[in-house]
C-alpha cells in the first residue's frame, strides 16, 4: 500500500487514600562546517507590510497569532557533556525564547516516546489511551478475529479508520478510528468505552472563534498518507482520487507532493478557504479547491466548516503564482512564481524537482518557517509546523560539509554542525521577517517544543569507545554565531545502535519460537499470535526468556542484559498504553537498553543476532531519562519572562558515562517545574482564553502565568498540580515505580507463579485507585483554571495523592 517512503516506521467530590487501599485489597507489603554565521540581515526593505488578524479572529490577552514548532528529536541538553546541545546551537531560536518568555528544561513524554504519539499528546494535552495512539511506534498492529495480526500505521488523517498497512488487509480486519476516543482513562472505565467515536480535534477551538488554522507537516490533523486520506477527504470520485489512481509510481510521490502534509482548516465564511480556486487533475479550468471540513463526532456539532488540503491548493493562497513575490523584501516566490524556503530555494516535492511538499522525513526548519510566515502573512494567524531533526543527514542543498557524510551523525561532527548552523540561521530569517510583519513577542503566542528526546548509540565521554579527538567540542557558540571548532569525528565500528535480531535470540539463547509478530523498536510490543491470555503459560514463559537475553555490548565493553523494563498488559494501562480499542493492545511491552533496536530475522543466527548499525544512532521510544526528558519554550502574552526553569544544557540527562540509558526520569537530578506534554495543550487554551471539548490529562503550567486567576493561586493547588504529575505521568515516580514492580513480577518464576500473580493484584488496584484520584484531581484543575472554582480540598488531595506514589514505590522496592 503506498505510504510516504520518507517517514520511517521503524521505528462527595474527596477521595481518600483509605478508599483506595480496599481497592488495593489490603496486600502487605514487604518492607512496607563553514565559518561562523549569525542572524542573517534581511534584505533591503521595500513597502512595508504589515499583517492584519482577520476581525473575526477572537483570542485572549491580546493575542493574535500563534506559531507552535514542533522539532523532531531536537534535544535541549547535551548528548556529549563536551559539545553544545542542538538547542545550544541555534542560539537565535534559544536566546530568543529565554529572553523574551521561558524556557522549561524539565518537560517530559508519554510511553512510548515516538513522534506519532508525542505529537498528538502535545496536540490534544490528551495520554494516548485517551486520544488513540497509546505506547506504540509510528506503527503497530491489530489483532484479528482469528488471532493473527494486521500491521497499522499510526501516521493517518484525524478522522480516518485505522490505517491498515496489509496487502490485502485481513478479513475482519480493525476498521475504528484510529484517533478512537476515550472521555476517561479505559483500562479502568466500567462497562468499557465503545471504541467507535473520534478524538476532538485541535483546530476546532480556532476556528469556532473565527481564526483559520493552518499546519505544515504536524501529525494527523493534514492528510498524512495517500492510499486513505485522498479518497477520504477529496472522495473516491473526485479529480484527487482520479490522479491516484492513475500515477504508476507506487510511493505516489506526485499525489504526496501535491495534497499530503500542509493544510489550512478555515474559520466559517473564511475568504482563505471560500475564494480558493484552481485547475484540478483532467480538468481545463479553474474551479473552487476547498473541502468540507468534516468532524462527525465533535462535540457540539461541526457544521459548515471548510478546509485546504495539499500544497497544489494551499500554495496559491500564500502567493504562488505570482512572480518575484516578496513582502518587507524578504523573497516569498521565484521567477517561476513558486514559493520558495527562507533561503530562495524552491519547495519542492520530496524525490522530485517540481513544486510541493518536501517530505516529512527531512522538512528542514528554512522550509517549514518559510511556510509558517507565508501563512501569517496570508492572514492564518494560527499555525503549526514540523522540523525535522540535525543529527541526521537530511542533505540540505548547499552544505558541503554533508557530502558523503552518513545518515547517522555524531554530536559534535561536521555535517551536524552545519546543520545546526543552517537552523540558526534560519531562525535568525524568520523571527526578523516575523518583526517587519509586525509579529513579536507583544502579540503571538510562541509555543516551542520537541517530540522527544534520543539515547546515542555510540562513542562518548565515559564510555567504552570514545569519539576522536576526546576533547572535541564540534563548535563554539558567542551571542547568535556558531563557529566550528575541534569537530568529533566517529572511526567505522564507533557509532550505530545495536541491532538484535529478536526471534533469533529468543531461538538461539532460550530455544523459543512462540510465533508472534511485533514493530521493530527498541521498546516493541509483543502481539502473541492467537492473542492468548496474560496467565497463559505461553505468555508467561515467553515474557521470561525475554527478560533474560543478553548480547555483548561494544559501548560498555561487557555483556550484559538486553531487557531493561517489562509491562503486561495490566502495567500498559497504568502507564496509558492501553486504549478504548482493545484490538490494538499487544501481549507486553518490552524496553530494552536503549543501545538496542529490536528487529525482526531468522530463527537461526546463531552468533550474529545483534549486529551494529551505523545508519540509525538515535534511538528513542525506550524508557530512560535522556528520551523522556525534553523542553518547552512559551513566549508571548500573559507569560512570564523567566528565562530558562530548570537544568541548564550542560547539567541534564545525557547518553554519556558508564550509566549511559540506565537512568530513570525520577533519578536524573533535573530541577525546574516538572511538566510533561499533556500541560502545553490546556495552557495554551488558558492563553488563549479557548476551551476544547473535553477534559485535559494535562493542567495549566501556572509557574509560567503573569497572572493566573485566583483560583490557580488558592491554597496548595500548585503543590497539587506537582502532586499529580507524578502520580498521572507515564513516566513519573507513580509510573516508574509500578514498571520497576511489574518488572520484577513478570520476570519472576516462583511455584505456581504467585508472586506474579500477586503483584499484579496489586497494580491492578494501583490502576483503580490512581484513575479515581487522578481523575478527581483533574477535574479540579480543569474547573479552576477554565471556570475559576475553587478547589476546596487540595492539601486532602495532595495527601491522597502523595500516599499512592509512596504504595507504588514501597511496591517497587519489595
Amino acid at each position: 500500500m503506498p505510504v510516504d517512503k520518507r517517514r520511517h516506521w521503524i521505528t462527595g467530590r474527596a477521595v481518600t487514600i483509605s478508599g483506595c487501599a480496599a481497592l488495593l485489597g489490603g496486600i502487605a507489603l514487604a518492607g512496607s562546517a563553514s565559518p561562523g554565521l549569525a542572524a542573517t540581515n534581511a534584505p533591503a526593505t521595500h513597502r512595508v507590510f504589515h499583517v492584519l488578524a482577520t476581525n473575526g479572529c477572537q483570542l485572549g490577552n491580546g493575542i493574535k497569532h500563534v506559531i507552535q514548532l514542533t522539532f523532531d528529536n531536537v534535544h535541549f541538553f547535551r548528548d556529549n557533556p563536551n559539545v553544545p546541545s542542538d538547542m545550544e546551537l541555534m542560539p537565535n531560536l534559544l536566546n530568543f525564547i529565554e529572553n523574551n518568555g521561558t524556557m522549561l528544561s524539565n518537560n517530559h513524554t508519554p510511553l512510548i516516546a515516538h513522534t506519532a504519539i508525542d505529537i498528538l499528546t502535545t496536540l490534544t494535552g490528551l495520554y494516548g489511551d485517551r486520544q488513540g495512539m497509546p505506547g506504540m511506534n509510528n506503527a503497530y498492529r491489530t489483532f484479528n478475529p482469528d488471532g493473527t495480526t494486521d500491521p497499522a500505521g499510526a501516521f493517518a488523517y484525524w478522522t480516518d479508520p485505522v490505517f491498515n498497512t496489509a496487502n490485502p488487509p485481513s478479513p475482519g480486519h480493525d476498521t475504528n478510528p484510529s484517533m478512537v476516543y476515550s472521555p476517561t482513562p479505559p483500562a479502568t472505565t466500567s462497562p468499557p468505552p465503545a471504541p467507535d467515536t473520534i478524538t476532538p480535534a485541535p483546530w476546532v477551538p480556532y476556528t469556532r472563534a473565527g481564526c483559520d488554522a493552518g499546519y505544515v507537516g504536524t501529525a494527523n490533523v493534514e492528510l498524512e498518507n495517500t492510499a486513505v486520506d485522498i479518497p477520504k477527504v477529496f472522495g473516491p470520485n473526485s479529480p484527487e482520487a482520479q490522479q491516484l489512481a492513475a500515477d504508476p509510481d507506487h510511493f505516489k510521490d506526485q499525489e504526496t507532493a501535491d495534497y499530503v502534509g500542509v493544510a489550512v482548516h478555515c474559520a466559517q465564511g473564511s475568504g482563505f478557504c471560500a475564494n480558493a480556486q484552481g485547475v484540478k487533475f483532467g480538468q481545463t479550468t479553474p474551479s473552487a479547491t476547498a473541502s468540507p471540513d468534516l468532524l462527525p463526532n465533535e462535540p457540539g456539532g461541526y457544521n459548515n466548516f471548510q478546509g485546504l488540503f495539499g500544497h497544489r491548493y494551499v500554495a496559491p493562497q500564500l502567493g504562488a503564482g505570482t512572480p518575484n513575490l516578496s513582502r518587507n523584501g524578504f523573497q516569498v516566490t521565484n521567477a517561476a512564481g513558486n514559493l520558495v524556503d527562507l533561503n530562495g530555494n524552491q519547495l519542492n516535492g520530496a524525490f522530485l524537482s517540481t513544486p510541493g511538499f518536501p517530505g516529512f522525513g527531512s522538512i528542514n526548519a528554512s522550509q517549514t518557517l518559510a511556510y509558517l510566515a507565508d501563512m501569517q502573512e496570508a492572514g492564518v494567524p494560527i499555525t503549526g509546523g514540523y522540523i525535522a531533526d540535525v543529527h541526521g543527514n537530511q542533505h540540505i542543498a548547499g552544505l558541503t560539509a554533508c557530502n558523503g557524510a552518513p545518515s547517522a551523525l555524531g554530536p559534535g561532527s561536521a555535517c551536524y554542525i552545519a546543520q545546526a548552523q543552517y537552523y540558526n540561521q534560519a531562525f535568525g530569517t524568520f523571527f526578523q521577517r516575523l518583526a517587519a510583519d509586525g509579529i513579536n513577542s507583544t502579540n503571538t503566542l510562541f509555543v516551542i517544543s520537541s517530540d522527544e528526546g534520543d539515547h546515542v548509540v555510540g562513542a562518548n565521554v565515559g564510555r567504552a569507545i570514545q569519539p576522536t579527538p576526546s576533547n572535541c567540542d564540534g563548535a563554539t557558540v558567542s551571542g547568535d554565531t556558531v563557529t566550528p571548532d575541534v569537530l568529533c569525528t566517529y572511526p567505522a565500528g564507533t557509532f550505530g545502535e545495536l541491532s538484535g535480531n529478536l526471534p533469533g535470540l529468543l531461538a538461539t539463547q532460550k530455544n523459543n519460537t512462540t510465533p508472534f509478530n511485533f514493530v521493530q523498536d527498541s521498546a516493541p510490543g509483543f502481539y502473541v499470535n492467537g492473542n492468548p491470555g496474560p496467565n497463559t503459560d505461553v505468555v508467561r514463559q515467553l515474557e521470561r526468556d525475554t527478560g533474560g537475553l543478553t548480547a555483548a555490548n561494544p559501548y560498555t565493553g561487557t555483556t550484559q542484559p538486553i531487557t531493561n523494563y517489562l509491562a503486561d498488559r495490566t502495567e500498559m494501562a497504568i502507564l496509558h498504553m492501553v486504549n478504548a480499542d482493545p484490538a490494538r493492545t499487544p501481549t507486553f511491552t518490552m524496553f530494552a537498553r536503549p543501545d538496542y533496536f529490536l528487529t525482526p530475522g531468522s530463527s537461526t543466527c546463531g552468533t550474529s543476532c545483534v549486529t551494529q548499525n551505523p545508519a540509525f544512532a538515535y534511538d528513542h521510544g525506550d524508557y530512560a531519562a535522556e528520551i523522556d526528558t525534553n523542553f518547552v519554550g512559551i513566549v508571548g502574552p500573559g507569560v512570564q519572562n523567566l528565562g530558562l526553569d530548570g537544568s541548564a544544557a550542560n547539567a541534564g540527562p545525557s547518553s554519556a558515562g558508564p550509566d549511559s540509558g540506565q537512568v530513570t526520569v525520577p533519578g536524573s537530578g533535573t530541577t525546574g517545574t516538572w511538566v510533561d506534554e499533556t500541560d502545553i495543550r490546556p495552557t495554551m487554551m488558558y492563553l488563549l482564553g479557548l476551551r476544547d471539548d473535553y477534559e485535559h490529562d494535562g493542567r495549566v503550567i501556572t509557574q509560567v502565568l503573569t497572572n493566573p486567576n485566583s483560583a490557580l493561586t488558592g491554597r496548595g493547588v500548585t503543590a497539587l498540580g506537582d502532586c499529580y504529575k507524578q502520580l498521572n505521568s507515564s513516566v513519573g515516580e507513580f509510573g516508574t515505580a509500578t514498571l520497576q514492580a511489574s518488572t520484577k513480577a513478570v520476570e519472576s518464576n516462583s511455584a505456581g507463579d504467585k508472586q506474579y500473580l500477586k503483584t499484579n493484584r496489586v497494580l491492578a488496584g494501583l490502576d483503580i485507585g490512581r484513575d479515581q484520584v487522578a481523575g478527581v484531581i483533574k477535574n479540579d484543575l480543569e474547573a479552576a483554571a477554565f471556570q475559576n472554582a475553587r478547589i476546596p480540598n487540595a492539601v486532602g488531595l495532595t495527601a491522597s495523592c502523595n500516599a499512592l506514589i509512596s504504595y507504588a514505590e514501597r511496591l517497587a522496592a519489595s
